[in-house]
């Protein structure tokens, strides 16, 4: 896919007006898909604003080779929640008229394939006349989503179709509406689609107001000084509310300078950094160090490896501390399914769209090496949860690849309506 190159901004991007994130944030009736336009609209303005500290020439030209920071990234990745969100609207609805027919089968059947209904029968001979009931309820609302426009983008069918991926996700997702709250098949599917919409606007809205807000803190630290500050005066003097630890700050920015030319760059910040604790904030005044010296950096070759090191000090805090309660709440929520076993059942098919390149989650779990849990009938993405920080602090590294691969195709945002064309 080719990209027209942006035209030079008619507001350059250190001067636009920077987000009030932390009143969005706060304001509990800015819900579900309003908010993610909300949360997409300001990560494209906050990575702009961060690509002209990153890059001086990003004002005058309004595109850029050098490696984005993690907002310019995050106005991509949480589109995907919201495509997540408006399928689960839509799928809901299209299960619930379907259902009240009595005969979500035929539904399948005459909406989706005339031959569907009989293969999925074929296909899953041992499930109870229920069971099958509920699998093609769900794939009649799965259906009508993914034909609504962007709903459920961000999720792959690519990676589902790997039949031990669609039998144990099958299976799962019977177990899953065993327990979900509800009479109805449309009822139980209706509680899972409540789980995924809740679950995805609890973790934006947490990823927004942690690193989002810290974002706009800095900035506005930034803009009242009378000139940027050095990494050094950051290190000294930008402190985040409910932590002011200095020496853990400055402990995580020299580590990255020693560190810079790895390959690859380490990762394992908890091992390296065991005081830090479920309070990782001194990584993010790090990573916005990291961020001033790449901008005082003018070999390409140089900066963008600290861009990286400086992305993956935001990445930990926004997967460790700030988005995990919202797979994890310590409960099951009332009228809600288990958000990790929902989050299983998902997996398998998450994926983030770039312009050029989309990142999936079965095609990195087929090639990463490591050992398996389970025996050969199991593919190796159903082996992962993204509910678990162990089991996607890696992957989620690694979906930053393809923005590094075409660091010019990331400008301008893209829109910030999920249900919207890129």
């Amino acid at each position: 896919m080719e990209t027209k190159a942006p035209e030079a901004p008619a507001v350059p991007a250190s001067s636009l007006p920077i987000p009030d994130v932390l009143a969005a944030a706060a304001d509990m009736s800015l819900r579900f898909v309003d908010l993610n336009r909300r949360v997409n609209s300001d990560y494209g303005v906050l990575g702009a604003i961060f690509q002209a500290i990153l890059d001086p020439d990003f004002d005058r030209t309004g595109t850029s080779q050098t490696w984005p920071s993690w907002f310019a990234f995050a106005a991509f990745a949480s589109r995907a929640i919201g495509q997540a969100q408006l399928g689960a609207e839509v799928a809901m609805k299209a299960a619930t008229e379907y259902t009240d027919s009595g005969d979500a089968e035929g539904a399948l059947a005459k909406h989706v394939s005339p031959h569907l209904g009989a293969l999925t029968r074929g296909w899953f001979a041992e499930l109870e006349s229920d069971d099958h009931r509920a699998l093609a309820t769900f794939l009649v609302a799965f259906h009508s989503a993914s034909r609504h426009r962007e709903a459920f983008s961000g999720v792959t069918l690519g990676g589902l179709v790997d039949p031990r991926t669609l039998v144990v996700g099958v299976q799962r997702l019977l177990d899953l509406l065993k327990s979900a709250p509800g009479t109805t098949t449309a009822e139980r599917l209706g509680s899972v689609s409540v789980t995924l919409r809740n679950t995805m606007t609890d973790g934006n809205r947490r990823i927004y107001r942690d690193i989002g807000g810290s974002a706009q803190r800095y900035l506005t630290y930034r803009r009242a000084r009378s000139a940027p500050p050095t990494p050094d005066e950051v290190l000294a003097e930008f402190t985040l509310p409910g932590s002011a630890r200095p020496e853990i700050a400055r402990a995580a920015y020299d580590f990255a300078l020693a560190h810079v030319t790895d390959s690859p760059r380490p990762i394992d910040f908890d091992k390296r950094f065991p005081e830090l604790g479920d309070d990782s904030l001194p990584l993010v005044v790090a990573g916005l160090a990291l961020y001033e010296l790449a901008g005082r950096t003018a070999e390409l070759a140089r900066r963008n490896p600290i861009i990286s090191f400086a992305n993956n000090d935001l990445i930990y805090r926004e997967q460790h501390d700030a988005v995990q309660p919202a797979f994890t709440p310590g409960s099951t929520l009332p009228g809600e399914v288990d958000r990790l076993s929902l989050m299983q059942v998902i997996t398998p098919g998450l994926e983030v769209a770039l312009r050029l390149e989309t990142w999936k989650l079965w095609e990195y779990a087929d090639r990463n090496p490591a050992l398996r849990t389970a025996g050969l009938l199991t593919s190796r993405v159903s082996e992962y949860n993204w509910g678990v920080w162990s089991e996607r602090w890696a992957p989620v590294i690694d979906t930053f690849g393809p923005c590094y691969r075409n660091p010019a195709a990331m400008w301008p945002p893209p829109s910030p309506d999920p249900d919207a064309p890129m």
